[in-house]
């Protein structure tokens, strides 16, 4: 009779099958423990693990549940899915842990005391991307009414001589882009230090000025005209969760009632934390008998790509990395297994390099210096470091952009010849460069057999009712030019239909007849015309409740998709007492948007979608963090991307040619950690904060150029080309271009993958 393993057995053979550092992770007990990890060093098999051996430590006895955060709803199914099966191997059930994101966590604190967060969400609801915007636009709008000294300051700039068009060119500029990047950029980092429009107006009378402009000032007007928009139309947004959750979390009962429930919290990608959301875990966490939080935190400083756009910052979590290794609970996973040598030999040389070619200051340096090992050759985990395809590493640089391209084909055909199943992506800096690509390489891919797809990044809980919408706003009243237009670029969005002509687009009566009654029409028109009647037939032969399931069919909806198409049918099904009219079901569907009330469905990880075999993925680089791919290919590496030009738009040059809502973010920051009793002084040197803006935007870019390239596992293609465009849509003109500059190096570093 063969005995049963013991579950300490059970531990020990599953401890035996990880990397040193993950081992470490493995054997935390108690305390802060802070973890810094390499790309594709396995940080997310190491939690699991280590989370599943602490729920087997603990006490029957013991109802606590170990709580373990992450950034985004596709990396919490991947955790919660890699817990479940460990906890199957050792023989437990799944149970005694919960994975949420940052931002369902604070939901369901709030939600937890209303009385305490003053969050009734009876009363509120959390507003959409989209509608955000249009608040923030009406923000400007009231500003700009409320203080027309302060905008007559802005629209003259630099100097203007009155001239009525450059008046009205200006306007234009300063409403739709620079005042709400303004809006954008600063509203975030206010609610992230806690700070109401009130208390800015009054600490704003105490800090220096900086500047031509009184951008604070200007920050705190606009945010306390969105703040009132916000409760006017019971409302809420993300960082409003977050600030209620701390409002529960400050009143000692309720912070112990929630710190007796948890045995402890595991964050993943930590580095991508606010400070607000790194306090909310700190006072969230259980303190054991020193008084230290029972708080592990998992991240890569060198993998912070999200600062320039929210009020993260890789300094945080360097500095808590500092503080546990002051205590000797710093865990380095400096081993990965993803990529074979070359990749990881020629991320570590970018690495290096930029770090020693800085022209900033030290302290702005761009990477934590840790280089990416191989893992042993006895390593547990199968498939670690796999072999090459090709070289592991090409470098290109062709003539023009057009010959980039050409290359990439050839490329891709050459390998999914050799291999029908191979994984690919092609990583942009620019949603405007992926569009580019699909034009030019979809077709003559798909000839060849390969199909190539573009990832948007898309809100699903916002994009499909939203698709739904307009389709069914275009079946009700075809005759309207707007309605079709809107449907059009759905369709063409959607890779229904190709890019159209759209200055040959004739009228809706004209488009929509029997023939297109203009000479020689235009193929894809004729392809447009086609599509759009079958649409218009559905709309008379099915009733209106069946509508949607058809248009979702219509615009190929992959599972997920599908699904969430359902479950919006659904919805509004249950809303109609009888038989629906397309009126009623738009009516519906527009109040069911307006309250943002309804969630989509995730049936797999969306991760999935983007990395199946047999598939040309492209998709943006910060798209790409936590994916990998057999094969990632990297165009279009010139120094005007990446790092980028050193001047603001050209737009916006008439304001002096400075990043002011950057310089504008640093000065806030600064003035609140001189409060604090940091060792730091509020910025009254122009020229300094002009510099320091500069360094943390190039410093994001080099690590996103990290990112992007520690995605590959067994192939890494990079590209720069001598003339590329000066804009990307599918009339440009080609403009002289150099590589990065880090690209350049790796062109003189590895003489022998040149291509």
């Amino acid at each position: 009779m063969i005995a049963t393993p013991s579950l300490a057995d059970c531990l020990q053979t599953i401890r035996a099958q990880l990397r040193a550092g993950q081992q470490q992770l493995a054997d935390w007990q108690a305390g802060s423990l802070a973890v810094s990890a390499v790309p594709g060093a396995g940080k997310s098999t190491g939690m699991a693990v280590a989370a599943a051996i602490a729920l087997a430590r603990q006490s029957q006895r013991d109802r606590r549940q170990l709580y373990l955060v992450t950034v985004t709803r596709s990396a919490a199914l991947n955790l919660r899915q890699k817990v479940r099966e460990t906890l199957q191997q050792l023989g437990l059930p799944a149970i005694g842990f919960t994975v949420q994101t940052l931002h369902s966590l604070s939901l369901q604190i709030a939600s937890s005391a209303p009385e305490l967060s003053n969050l009734y969400w009876d009363q509120v609801s959390l507003i959409g991307d989209r509608r955000k915007v249009r608040l923030l636009q009406q923000a400007v709008d009231q500003w700009i009414e409320a203080e027309p000294q302060h905008f007559q300051q802005l629209l003259y700039g630099t100097g203007f001589d009155g001239e009525l068009t450059e008046q009205l060119r200006r306007s234009r500029v300063l409403r739709n882009e620079f005042l709400l990047d303004l809006a954008q950029t600063l509203i975030p980092e206010l609610k992230s230090s806690g700070l109401s429009p009130e208390a800015l107006a009054d600490r704003l009378r105490h800090w220096p000025s900086l500047g031509d402009y009184p951008l604070l000032a200007i920050a705190q007007g606009l945010y306390e005209r969105y703040q009132a928009a916000l409760q006017q139309a019971s409302l809420i947004d993300f960082d409003d969760m977050v600030l209620a959750a701390m409002r529960v979390l400050r009143h000692p009962p309720a912070r112990h009632h929630w710190q007796s429930s948890i045995l402890a919290i595991f964050e993943d990608e930590a580095q991508d934390s606010s400070p607000l959301q790194m306090q909310l875990l700190e006072l969230l966490a259980p303190r054991c008998d020193d008084d230290q939080p029972q708080l592990v935190r998992v991240g890569d400083p060198n993998q912070a790509i999200n600062s320039t756009f929210t009020p993260a910052d890789p300094l945080f979590f360097r500095r808590f990395c500092e503080a546990c290794d002051r205590q000797q609970q710093l865990v380095m996973f400096d081993q990965a297994g993803r990529s074979t040598a070359a990749v990881f030999t020629a991320a570590n040389f970018v690495l290096h390099w930029v770090n020693q070619h800085w022209p900033y200051a030290r302290s702005l340096q761009p990477f934590r210096e840790q280089a990416i090992r191989p893992v042993d050759a006895d390593d547990p985990q199968p498939n670690a470091n796999p072999d090459p395809l090709g070289l592991g590493l090409e470098l290109l640089q062709t003539a023009d952009v057009d010959q980039t391209i050409d290359r990439l084909q050839q490329r891709l055909i050459e390998l999914f010849r050799a291999d029908p199943e191979t994984q690919a992506a092609i990583l942009v800096r620019q949603h405007s460069q992926a569009h580019f690509l699909r034009n030019r390489l979809a077709d003559p891919l798909a000839q060849q057999g390969i199909h190539f797809w573009e990832a948007t990044d898309r809100d699903r809980d916002r994009q499909i009712p939203e698709e739904m919408l307009t389709l069914l706003q275009f079946l009700e009243r075809p005759q309207e030019r707007d309605r079709l237009r809107a449907a059009l670029q759905v369709l063409v969005q959607r890779d229904r239909l190709s890019t159209l002509p759209w200055d040959l687009l004739p009228e809706p009566e004209v488009f929509l007849g029997n023939r297109l009654l203009w000479d020689d029409p235009h193929p894809a028109l004729q392809a447009a015309q086609r599509l759009c009647q079958q649409l218009l037939k559905a709309r008379s032969e099915l009733p209106p409740d069946q509508l949607i399931p058809f248009l979702a069919l219509t615009l190929r909806y992959d599972g997920s998709e599908l699904a969430t198409a359902d479950s919006l049918a659904e919805q509004l099904g249950r809303r109609a007492w009888s038989n629906v009219s397309l009126g009623q079901l738009l009516a519906d569907l527009q109040e069911l948007l307006a309250g943002n009330r309804f969630n989509g469905i995730e049936t797999e990880d969306p991760g999935l979608a983007l990395t199946r075999s047999g598939q040309v993925t492209v998709l943006t680089m910060h798209r790409s963090k936590g994916l990998d791919w057999d094969c990632v290919f990297l165009p279009f590496l010139e120094e005007s991307l990446v790092p980028g030009g050193r001047s603001p738009k050209q737009s916006e040059a008439f304001l002096g040619g400075q990043p002011w809502s950057a310089i504008a973010r640093l000065q806030l920051r600064r003035a609140l950690q001189a409060e604090t009793g940091a060792s730091v002084e509020p910025f009254t040197d122009l020229a300094a904060a002009v510099s320091e803006a500069q360094a943390l935007r190039e410093a994001e870019e080099y690590r996103l150029l990290y990112v992007a390239m520690t995605r590959a596992k067994r192939l890494l293609w990079m590209a720069s080309a001598q003339q590329g465009p000066n804009y990307w849509s599918s009339s440009y003109r080609l403009v002289p271009q150099t590589p990065c500059p880090a690209l350049a190096a790796l062109y003189r570093q590895f003489p022998q993958h040149r291509r």
